[in-house]
Parts: C-alpha cells; sequence; structure tokens
C-alpha cells in the first residue's frame, strides 16, 4: 500500500470539501500553490511538519485525526489484517 498517494489524496479531498482552492490555501498556509499541487498529486512526498502546517492553518485539522482518517478508510474492508 502506498500511504503517500493516500496523504495526497486526502489532502486534495479536504480541500474540495473546503471548496477552497490552491490559491486560497497558499494564503492560509505559505506555501505555494505549485507546491501544495504536488503534494496532491504524489509528486512530491511531504514532511511531517509541513503536513501539520497545511492542516492546521488551512483547515484547523489535527494531524492524528487526519491519520486516522486515512487508517480507518484504509482498513474498514480488512479488519483483522496487520500493516507492517
Amino acid at each position: 500500500m502506498n500511504y503517500s498517494a493516500l496523504i495526497g489524496n486526502e489532502l486534495r479531498a479536504i480541500r474540495n470539501r473546503h471548496n477552497m482552492s490552491l490559491k486560497e490555501l497558499q494564503d492560509k498556509t505559505g506555501i505555494y500553490a505549485q507546491t501544495l499541487s504536488e503534494y496532491e498529486n504524489n509528486k512530491v512526498k511531504i514532511k511531517v511538519c509541513i503536513l501539520e502546517k497545511i492542516l492546521t492553518f488551512g483547515y484547523g485539522i489535527d494531524l492524528f485525526y487526519f491519520f486516522k482518517a486515512i487508517y480507518e478508510n484504509t482498513h474498514i474492508s480488512e479488519p483483522n489484517k496487520v500493516v507492517k
């Protein structure tokens, strides 16, 4: 399973749910729209500190809940599977 792709996909989904453009997110986070796009499209791996900045300043979301949502969305169909 490619967790980097899951992170990028979830970032895009959150931005879309907030009806926010990349430019608007840039204004809130100080991260260039092009860079944000590269994270969403899984072209560049994102550092945890940058991810936290996007989530906190862009959406008011805690890092823990972001990863919890990804985990729950990827493991519901296989509840007994252990990921190594």
